[in-house]
């Protein structure tokens, strides 16, 4: 069934293709999914024209008419669930400092654990993973859907790797260094560096990755060996994307049109494979 919206004296309804009409007249409705056929549900605004220092309100509902959230809020993201994304959406709520902020599901329950200062559409709300990151103090941590806090609380949270789905790692920053984590919560880096790039090991794309220290920048391995030898960091200003080639142990840092502008040696870290024995072919004794 295909939807679309009207509008008429100023507010807007869903009619369905036979010119049924889906919902009640509303002052705006967001409904991106459920008219590109990703999704059942709209978003349905009533705007406030009579005192500007009241917020707008915000409510969730499905096709069916029915309420999906459990009251109208202050404001709520179409990213997600009406979007047609995830099962999930995030809600703000309060006036002051710009309110707090909070996961719901489908079925309008709170999956986050408390109401933040911020929580990152990135990851779970996206439909990436079942992770993401929430902002509270000033600090940020990694959260997994069921609602368990997976990493400390760090200055920053890079949402390349783990968060948006691309690998079990993630990057933070502390005291403005750098280090990589497992989901697990283990330092994989040898120490906290000036800075990470998220190319190759966070991102999923292999299994080194490039730092950033005193003495320059190297390519290093997942176990945290350093593999190559330093080089400028500012080969990498030029960087679009990079890309390592294990089988030719280089480094290739790419411009925006795709050509390779400097090209790092490394020394590929080969794990030992066990050997397999066919025991079939054994001498009989």
């Amino acid at each position: 069934m295909k939807y679309k919206i009207r509008r008429k004296n100023g507010k807007e309804a869903i009619f369905d293709e036979n010119g049924n009409q889906m919902s009640e007249w509303f002052d705006k409705i967001e409904a991106n999914g459920l008219l590109e056929g990703r999704g059942r549900y709209y978003l349905a605004v009533k705007i406030n024209k009579l005192n500007v220092r009241f917020k707008n309100k915000y409510a969730i509902f499905d096709i069916d008419g029915n309420q999906i959230t459990k009251e109208w809020f202050d404001k709520i993201w179409s990213v997600g669930l009406v979007d047609g994304d995830s099962d999930y959406f995030i809600v703000n709520k309060g006036k002051k400092k710009g309110g707090k902020w909070a996961i719901f599901d489908k079925n309008g329950n709170m999956i986050s654990p408390e109401w933040f200062d911020d929580v990152w559409g990135d990851g779970l709300v996206r439909g990436e993973s079942r992770y993401y990151v929430a902002k509270k103090d000033g600090k940020q941590a990694i959260f997994d859907k069921d609602g368990n806090q997976i990493s400390p609380w760090y200055d920053w949270i890079e949402k390349d790797g783990l968060i948006r789905g691309l690998s079990k790692y993630y990057i933070a920053q502390k005291d403005k260094k750098w280090a990589i984590f497992d989901k697990d919560g283990n330092m994989v880096s040898p120490e906290w560096f000036d800075y990470i790039y998220p190319y190759g090991l966070v991102r999923g794309e292999s299994d080194y990755y490039i730092a950033w220290s005193r003495e320059g920048c190297a390519v290093y391995y997942k176990d945290g060996q350093k593999v190559s030898d330093y080089f400028p960091e500012e080969y990498l200003r030029i960087s679009e994307k990079i890309v390592f080639n294990e089988n030719l142990g280089i480094v290739e840092i790419k411009d925006g049109n795709g050509q390779t502008r400097k090209s790092i040696d490394f020394n590929p870290v080969y794990p030992f494979k066990e050997e397999i024995i066919d025991y079939t072919k054994l001498l009989n004794i």
